[in-house]
């Protein structure tokens, strides 16, 4: 069954419907999952899963439907129920059209084979690997190891087309050592394919990771110094701050406090970050994105300086700019139902330029400090920007060396203030959900521990 083909066609049903613009978006989806409960494989998991989005817009009025399909009446109904729900909404003063392109590059294979080809028993092999690889000191209460293959179309009334088929993988592992008072520990691996999952070293992060919060002490008092943060944290807090404010939307509805900074210092000359939207590295990749706009590599913030912000179709005719290319209804971590899901505006791939140190190199360079390797819930205040989070475990630095492990303490800041402070960026760099960033060195933060 041809996607583009039928994307088109539903376009050319829902016209016949009425409406006077319309979108078709259809995925195709294999996703195959081994999940792990106390060391042992649970379950061997393969969905197939296939449906369409349709939005319309007609006489001013939106409408959008979402379905699974089988058939051509499946995709007649969706359409009429867009229709229909487009007849009973309000006019929209902004949306005029979808996206068009007159040039448009056809079937993409960004797909990696390791992926696309995997099956159950090879999964089941790799999440096996990791565990042994952990060894006997700690156990895996937890953990799955996925891979999809994603087929995308996407047609519009306005002559946008493209079919793109790609591939997803992750993973997701805890682990605790056994005994009184155990420590806890986790390790995640996001990926368009399975190449880069070395399984000893993600059994050997588990080991240790559960070991140094088991033999963590507390902290106590208050210190204020340099933190260094992996990329797995910095990505989720990351992700809450400079995404959240570079969204057009947040821009134009006076959320974002990125919102009149345009071509002014959001941060010092270590932040260089960019979009990266063709990164092969990263499951979202790709020439397109989820409204079919064609997608383009650009600066976000050069040298501290903020250069551009992010726009759907939508939020670019409401604030009169142009569509960027950063629509995703993806997830990286798990490809299905995409057709029923809002799309959001961020980056692609928002990536870090990394710097020329090792963590090493940056750990000799500090006073003091701590060097975070587990928060409870790496959160920012998208607004504000204030965070004030759980350690559960962390290296203390004193004098450029690790002395030990602490824990319950909380890291307090300013993520917007912290982008202004930033010491050193590293060299180790990591994927983690669309996040392609190093270690990166935030100086003058506090960590507030027990009296």
């Amino acid at each position: 069954m041809d996607l583009e083909r039928i994307s088109k066609k539903s376009v050319h049903k829902v016209l016949e419907e009425g409406a006077k613009e319309v979108e078709s978006y259809l995925v195709r989806v294999r996703s195959l999952t081994a999940y792990i409960d106390d060391d042992r494989v649970k379950n061997l998991e393969e969905k197939l899963d296939q449906g369409i989005s349709v939005r319309v817009l007609l006489n001013g009025k939106m409408g959008q439907s979402s379905s699974t399909f089988h058939t051509t009446r499946d995709l007649e109904e969706c359409g009429a129920k867009a229709v229909a729900l487009a007849k009973l909404s309000r006019p929209d003063p902004y949306f005029k059209r979808f996206p068009g392109f007159s040039q448009p590059a056809g079937f993409v294979d960004v797909r990696q084979e390791d992926a696309a080809s995997a099956t159950t028993g090879y999964l089941k092999e790799k999440v096996e690997e990791i565990v042994r690889a952990a060894g006997e000191e700690v156990k895996v209460p937890r953990g799955l190891l996925r891979v999809a293959l994603v087929e995308r179309a996407l047609a519009n009334s306005n002559g946008a087309t493209f079919r793109e088929l790609g591939t997803m993988a992750y993973a997701h592992f805890t682990s605790m050592t056994k005994g009184p008072e155990p420590g806890e520990g986790c390790d995640c691996y996001y990926s368009s394919g399975l190449s880069g999952l070395d399984t000893q070293a993600m059994g050997d992060r588990l080991r240790q990771k559960a070991r140094n919060a088991q033999g963590a002490e507390h902290f106590k008092g208050k210190m204020t110094g340099s933190v260094i943060l992996p990329p797995d944290e910095l990505a989720e807090m990351l992700l809450a701050s400079v995404g959240y404010s570079l969204d057009g939307e947040n821009a134009l509805r006076h959320r974002s406090p990125w919102a009149e900074l345009v071509n002014k210092e959001v941060g010092n000359e270590l932040v260089n970050l960019r979009d990266q939207p063709w990164d092969p590295r990263s499951a979202l990749s790709g020439r397109y994105d989820d409204e079919g706009t064609p997608t383009r590599e650009k600066p976000l913030v050069e040298r501290g300086v903020l250069r551009t912000l992010l726009y759907d179709s939508y939020h670019a005719q409401m604030g009169k700019a142009a569509a960027t290319g950063n629509y995703i209804r993806r997830d990286p971590s798990d490809a299905l139902n995409l057709y029923r899901r809002g799309g959001a505006t961020m980056p692609v791939n928002l990536a870090w330029k990394p710097g020329t140190q090792s963590v090493e190199d940056m750990i000799s360079d500090v006073k003091e400090g701590v060097i975070v390797e587990k928060l409870a819930a790496p959160d920012v205040n998208s607004v504000t920007g204030g965070f004030a989070l759980e350690v559960r475990c962390a290296k203390l630095i004193r004098d450029g060396s690790v002395v030990g492990h602490v824990d319950q303490c909380l890291l307090v800041g300013n993520f917007y203030q912290a982008l202004k402070r930033v010491g050193a960026v590293g060299n180790d760099v990591a994927v983690h959900r669309n996040c392609i960033i190093p270690s990166v060195r935030f100086d003058g933060l506090d960590i507030v521990g027990s009296e």
